[in-house]
C-alpha cells in the first residue's frame, strides 16, 4: 500500500537541525532562521545586532560593536550556548565570553540558524541552551563596500566581492570598526578578513579577527585594556560514493589569543596573557537506505592547548562518534540520534535524543523533541586564581536534559509563526559562588537548575513589508543557595522584540528594530533602532541611529552600554 506524500510546509534547506541537510519544513527540532535580506533592511551594525533577530536568543554586551558578546538561549548561561561558523565550532576552551568573537562580517552571512534545545547529540558539548551556525554565503556576487561615520568618533568601513571567474579564489572580505568611545576607556579597533578558495571539490576559508578595545569596567572598578585575535581556517572535501551516497569530510584550525590589562595605571602591571590552538577533523557518511530511511553517520577526533600566563599549560583530546537516523512512517518523521564524545580529561558523555516531525496540514506542523545535552568546563573555571578568584581543578561537565514541543505555521510566502514549549532539567552545573562579599569567588558543580518557558515567533515578508516579531517568557529555578551566585541566576524572564522594514515610494526605505529586556531582579529597558536609505543608482545613502530613546541600561551587570548613537553612511554596489 502506497504511503500519503508529506505534505510540502516549508522547502528552505537547513543544515544544523538535522545531522544531513533538511527542508525546514520537515525538520523536528526548534529552528529560527534569519537572512541576509532580512539584515539589509534593518539597523544592524554587527554581527552581534543581528543574532539578536533570534527568537529565545539575548544578546549581552560588556561593550558596543561586538567588543565582547555573551550569548545566552532560553535563560541557559553564555556557556551553554554553542557557536558555529558553516559548522564548524567557536566556543572557546579558554573561557565561554570568548564565544562572541567571530571571524565574519556582515557581508559574509548568508543567513544565521538557531537551533534552540539539546543539540548535543548533533554537535557535541556546550550545546545545551542551543545552537547558532553563521553560514557564510557562496554565491556569487558583485563587489560591493560600505562606508559609515558616526558620533564618538565611529568610523565603519567593510568591502567584499564573491567573483565568479577568479580561479580558486571565489571570495574576499574585510572590515574596520573603531571609536574613540562612549565613555573613558571604552574604545575599540575591530579588524576582519576573510578569502574563500575552492580546489576542486574542496572549499577552503581562512578568517582573521583583530580586536583591541577598552574594557573599563568589564571585570571591576578599572580603566582595563583587552586585546584579543582569532584565526580560523577550515577544509571541507565532498564526493559521492554511491548514487544516493555522499561523503563530506572536515579539517578546520582555531586559535585564540587573549591579553587583558586589569588596571593601566599600576606601575609595572603586566597583562594576563592566553592562547590557545585547536585542531580537529572529521568524516561522516550519509545516505538513502530505502524510501523511507536515511542514514548520516560520523567521526571527529579535537585537540585543545593552552599557553596562558595566568593558567599554565594545559592540553586535551575528544574523540566523538555520532549517527542520525531519518525515518519517514506515512506522514510521521522520526530522528533518533547520538552521540558518544570520550576525552582526555572528563571520561565520556552519551548524548541521545528523539526529534519528531508531522504535518497536521498542508501548512501546519507538529515538531517535538527531546535529548540529553552537556557542558564540559573551561580552562578558567578549572585553574583560573588572583586575589578575588579560586577555581577548582575537580569541577565535573554539567549535564541536563531538554524537552520541547510546538508548532509551526507557514502562511504563505516567506512568512513563518512559531510557538513553543520547553522544560530544562540540569546537574552539576557550574558557578561562581561566595558565602559573602567578604570571601572569594570559587567554581563548585554545586547547582540544580529547572527552568521552563514558552517561546513565540513570526516572521516574513509581504510586498514592500518586511516584519519580525517575538516574545519569550522564561523562568528558571536553582536549589536554594546560602550564599551569593555570579551568572546562574543571571537571566532574563521576559524578552521581546520586533523589527519591520517598509520600501516607500520614491525608493525610500525604512527599518525599525525595538528590543525589550526585564532582567531577573533588575530594571527592564526598552532600546528602538532607526534607519533610513535611498538608492541613487548604484549608491544607498543611509542614516541610522540606535537607542534613539537614550536608555540608560546595562546587559551585563555592572557594564553600562550606550545611550543615543547617530551614524551616517554610504554603501556601493
Amino acid at each position: 500500500m502506497a504511503q500519503p506524500p508529506l505534505p510540502t510546509v516549508d522547502e528552505r534547506v537547513v543544515v544544523t537541525g538535522t545531522a544531513a541537510p533538511a527542508t525546514a519544513g520537515s525538520v523536528g527540532r526548534t529552528l529560527a532562521v534569519v537572512t541576509a535580506d532580512d539584515l539589509r533592511r534593518l539597523p544592524i551594525a554587527s554581527v552581534p545586532d543581528a543574532l539578536r533577530l533570534l527568537p529565545g536568543v539575548w544578546v549581552r554586551q560588556r561593550g558596543p560593536f561586538g567588543s565582547q558578546t555573551d550569548i545566552s538561549i532560553r535563560g541557559a548561561s553564555f556557556g551553554q550556548t554553542l557557536v558555529l561558523v558553516n559548522g564548524v565550532r567557536i566556543n572557546d576552551p579558554q573561557t565561554g565570553h570568548h564565544n562572541g568573537d567571530l571571524p565574519v562580517a556582515l557581508e559574509d552571512i548568508a543567513r544565521i540558524e538557531l537551533l534552540a534545545g539539546a543539540g548535543s547529540s548533533l554537535h557535541g558539548a556546550d550545546a545545551v541552551g542551543g545552537v547558532i551556525n553563521i553560514i557564510t554565503t557562496q554565491d556569487a556576487t558583485s563587489p560591493s563596500a560600505r562606508l559609515a561615520a558616526g558620533e564618538h568618533g565611529l568610523v565603519q568601513s567593510g568591502a567584499a566581492w564573491r567573483p565568479a571567474d577568479l580561479g580558486v579564489i571565489t571570495g574576499l572580505s574585510a572590515s574596520v570598526d573603531r571609536s574613540s568611545g562612549f565613555a573613558p576607556a571604552r574604545e575599540f579597533v575591530h579588524q576582519q578578513v576573510r578569502l574563500d578558495l575552492r580546489l576542486g571539490a574542496t572549499t577552503v576559508a581562512v578568517a582573521h579577527l583583530d580586536k583591541d578595545f577598552g574594557a573599563a569596567g568589564f571585570y571591576g572598578p578599572a580603566p582595563s585594556q583587552e586585546w584579543t585575535t582569532q584565526t580560523l581556517v577550515t577544509a571541507r572535501h565532498q564526493r559521492a560514493v554511491r548514487p544516493t551516497w555522499a561523503l563530506t569530510s572536515d579539517g578546520w584550525y582555531r586559535t585564540h589569543g587573549d591579553e587583558f590589562l586589569y588596571d593601566p595605571r599600576v606601575a609595572g602591571a603586566v597583562p594576563n596573557r592566553h592562547r590557545t590552538h585547536v585542531v580537529g577533523g572529521g568524516m561522516r557518511v550519509g545516505g538513502r537506505l530505502s524510501p523511507s530511511l536515511r542514514l548520516t553517520a560520523g567521526i571527529e577526533g579535537t585537540a585543545d592547548w593552552l599557553r596562558s600566563s595566568a593558567l599554565g599549560d594545559r592540553q586535551e583530546g575528544r574523540g566523538s562518534a555520532f549517527s542520525e537516523l531519518e525515518a519517514r512512517i506515512g506522514r510521521l518523521l522520526l530522528y533518533p540520534s547520538a552521540r558518544l564524545d570520550a576525552y582526555t580529561t572528563f571520561g565520556s558523555a552519551f548524548s541521545p535524543s528523539l526529534a519528531v516531525a508531522l504535518p497536521v496540514r498542508p501548512r501546519v506542523k507538529w515538531r517535538a523533541s527531546v535529548g540529553r545535552a552537556f557542558r564540559v568546563p573551561t580552562f578558567t573555571e578549572r585553574f583560573y586564581t588572583d586575589p578575588n578568584h579560586r577555581a577548582n581543578e575537580a569541577l565535573r561537565p554539567e549535564q541536563g536534559w531538554t524537552a520541547d514541543t510546538g508548532m509551526d505555521t507557514y502562511l504563505g510566502g516567506t512568512w513563518v509563526g512559531a510557538v513553543t514549549g520547553f522544560v530544562r532539567r540540569e546537574r552539576d552545573v557550574i558557578d561562581w559562588v561566595r558565602p559573602d562579599a567578604t570571601q572569594r569567588w570559587r567554581t563548585e558543580n554545586i547547582r540544580d537548575v529547572r527552568s521552563h518557558g514558552l517561546e513565540t515567533s513570526i516572521r516574513g515578508q509581504h510586498g514592500p513589508v518586511s516584519l519580525g516579531a517575538q516574545y519569550n517568557w522564561t523562568r528558571v529555578e536553582t536549589d536554594r543557595l546560602a550564599g551569593l551566585s555570579k551568572y546562574v541566576d543571571d537571566y532574563a524572564p521576559h524578552g521581546a522584540g520586533a523589527d519591520l522594514g517598509v520600501q516607500w515610494p520614491g525608493a525610500v526605505s525604512t527599518g525599525l528594530r525595538v528590543e525589550h529586556r526585564r532582567p531577573f531582579g533588575r530594571s527592564p529597558w526598552t532600546t528602538l533602532d532607526v534607519r533610513v536609505a535611498r538608492p541613487i543608482r548604484r549608491f544607498t545613502p543611509f542614516v541610522e541611529v540606535a537607542n534613539i530613546g537614550d536608555a540608560r541600561y546595562e546587559e551585563i551587570r555592572g557594564v553600562a552600554m550606550p545611550g543615543r548613537w547617530a551614524r551616517v553612511g554610504v554603501s556601493v554596489k
